[in-house]
């Protein structure tokens, strides 16, 4: 089979994508015969004692489900210290002493470094917690190469191939922008790639315009991109921006098939909601909220190989919850994952008919940058998947100002539920909340609240109101 003719893709776009596991259990007599399981993590950022139990409750998961191998693309420790790092390899071995489970069986590492071990000790929060003679002392830069062998007994190489039960998987150090060298190295080893499955490449930062893209931050300058794209049976796996895995975007296909990997230690939410992080100045980042904590969010993959095609299970290690399974398969050669196909296919989310949305009093608040204000909070219930639409990944929230005989929007929000990140159980233990200043409403006019659940394509459910409010109501 030509490479051009390998499905670049990854999930069946609609209803796999958020499949549950007795669903996903009922579809794998149909995949063929399993072939190999890798875990998948990256940002473990190990540094202390709870995000050591973290590492070691993941390792412990994937060993549970004796996995194949590890995949940690980037960013193991916090501070790119020797001590830390080291930590965390005993972390490993604790759980796979010399890379193998109790039988004997060997469990073989896909590890990279990530800007956290090369640049730690030059960001100014770590120099200032540990001080200039330290960050010297202890960096893992300088001498990478050494301390990659001591700490786990195999050369040091840039860009390094490893076989895996038949399968190779390319493995490219960090670096900020591009990764030196890597179109020769791919020039020199694709008589060992096959033409006929897929083969997987992991870095740290994500290929530009790839997964999230275009607006994820953490991307590097496009020359990945560029390689990989002769590829089609190529799947990439990167790290660093932190986006959830609960955002379907996070896998994309294009002319190969990319994989964010979250992060095991925190999420961060950003993106233009009111509750997210956004990069910029209080003039062009107006908000009523606060930024989310995404401290809670610990992510990881278990891929799953089949002889038609590969699961990706998400699961969140807070709550021990499953997030679902993409499928990517394997024949064929149609496209279901470009974002513009998904715009096209995904559901939208929805309510359930007994939703409502509520309004409280006109109370004293601050907005984010801590002026002080009277503000309104509009709460609504979280929209969970149901009757085989998808979770949404966050919520419009309009201000409706009333008409001659309609209602118009005069003011759009978006925002996340407080823990978009974890589990459904979990997530829909509390109300969804939207804060509004009292200058933003219409006071002089009637107007009511509109309310829309939406997937990350572009689809939107339909709306739930609140009650409608008279002129002068909150004045």
């Amino acid at each position: 089979m030509d490479r051009r003719n390998f499905l670049k893709t990854s999930v069946a776009a609609t209803a796999l994508a958020s499949m549950d596991f007795p669903a996903l259990a009922s579809k794998v007599k149909s995949y063929g015969k399993e072939r190999l399981k890798v875990g998948i993590l990256s940002d473990t950022h190990v540094i202390n004692e709870a995000s050591q139990k973290c590492f070691i409750k993941a390792l412990n998961y994937f060993k549970e489900r004796r996995v194949d191998a590890v995949l940690i693309a980037g960013d193991m420790t916090d501070n790119g210290m020797m001590p830390e790092y080291r930590s965390a390899v005993n972390d490993w071995y604790s759980v796979f002493p010399d890379d193998k489970y109790p039988d004997g069986k060997k469990i073989e590492r896909l590890i990279v470094y990530g800007n956290h071990e090369i640049e730690g000790p030059t960001y100014g929060y770590v120099k200032k917690a540990y001080g200039e003679e330290v960050c010297k002392r202890d960096a893992i830069a300088p001498v990478r190469d050494k301390f990659w062998e001591e700490c786990w007994h195999e050369k040091f190489e840039p860009i390094y191939i490893k076989d895996v039960k038949g399968y190779k998987f390319i493995g490219a150090q960090f670096n900020r922008d591009f990764i030196p060298g890597l179109d020769e190295f791919m020039k020199s080893v694709e008589d060992q790639l096959p033409k006929d499955k897929p083969f997987f490449y992991f870095q740290h930062m994500h290929p530009k315009g790839t997964c999230s893209a275009p607006w994820v931050w953490g991307q590097d300058d496009g020359s990945v991109t560029e390689i990989l794209s002769r590829y089609p049976n190529a799947i990439a796996f990167s790290g660093h921006s932190h986006t959830p895995l609960t955002d379907d975007r996070v896998i994309w296909q294009g002319a190969f098939t990319s994989v964010g990997t979250a992060s095991l230690r925190y999420i961060i939410p950003i993106g233009g909601r009111e509750n997210s992080k956004v990069f910029g100045t209080k003039e062009n980042v107006p908000s009523q909220m606060p930024v989310l904590s995404g401290t809670t969010g610990h992510h990881g993959q278990l891929m799953t190989i089949y002889d038609d095609c590969i699961v990706l299970s998400r699961h969140e290690f807070e709550n021990d919850e499953d997030l679902g399974s993409w499928v990517i398969p394997i024949k064929g050669n149609s496209k279901p994952l470009t974002f513009e196909a998904r715009e096209k296919t995904e559901k939208a989310p929805q309510f359930f008919d007994s939703a409502r949305v509520t309004v409280g009093d006109r109370k004293p608040g601050k907005d984010r940058y801590g002026v002080e204000q009277d503000q309104v909070t509009v709460e609504f219930p979280v929209a969970v998947s149901h009757d085989g639409l998808p979770r949404p990944l966050d919520y419009e929230v309009q201000v409706e100002e009333a008409g001659v005989d309609v209602y118009k929007a005069v003011l759009t929000k978006r925002v996340f539920s407080n823990t978009y990140f974890l589990g459904e159980k979990k997530d829909s233990e509390q109300p969804v909340k939207c804060v509004f200043s009292v200058n933003e409403l219409p006071l002089d006019k009637e107007f009511r609240f509109a309310v829309r659940p939406c997937n990350g394509f572009g689809r939107k459910g339909e709306p739930i109101y609140s009650e409608v409010f008279p002129a002068g109501k909150f004045a």
